[in-house]
């Protein structure tokens, strides 16, 4: 039997998921609720989760956007991968080549680190890279 694929979770499906007026809202939720199921196997970086946390610190009040957050760290059924220094320098290799934001080449490199070659996001500047395939969160959820 195949394993099944590890996905890794980018930090607008985060805040898709916590931001009431997101047009993905629904689809997010349903998404880190098969996570929380372990129906879908998943992934996301310490790096996504800071980026979700200074995001939604800006959209609802901070004292809910610091539990949401920590329910996210505490998801059953996420891994959660760390940065490492070859990390940073493998970023920085990327953004040579492509014209990603710090923050998308920190999570690209760390999923090929990791050997995650999928990631869950609304973001559309994964789709030029040739080093990941984007999912958006509505086509994992309308299987």
């Amino acid at each position: 039997m195949p394993e099944k694929p590890v996905y890794f979770i980018d930090s607008t499906t985060f805040i898709s998921a916590v931001d009431k007026d997101s047009e993905s809202h629904r689809h997010c939720l349903e998404l880190l609720d098969m996570v929380a199921k372990r129906q879908l196997e998943a992934a996301t970086s310490l790096e996504a989760l800071e980026e979700a946390l200074f995001i939604l610190s800006r959209l609802i009040p901070r004292v809910d956007a610091l539990r949401a957050v920590r329910n996210l760290m505490l998801l059953p059924g996420l891994s959660r991968y760390t940065m490492e220094y070859s990390t940073l320098m493998q970023a920085i290799e990327i953004m040579e080549i492509n014209p990603l934001r710090p923050k998308d080449a920190i999570n690209v490199a760390t999923m090929l680190e990791n050997d995650t070659g999928l990631i869950i996001s609304e973001d559309k500047d994964y789709d030029g890279t040739g080093l990941v395939q984007r999912i958006h969160p509505r086509d994992l959820v309308e299987l």
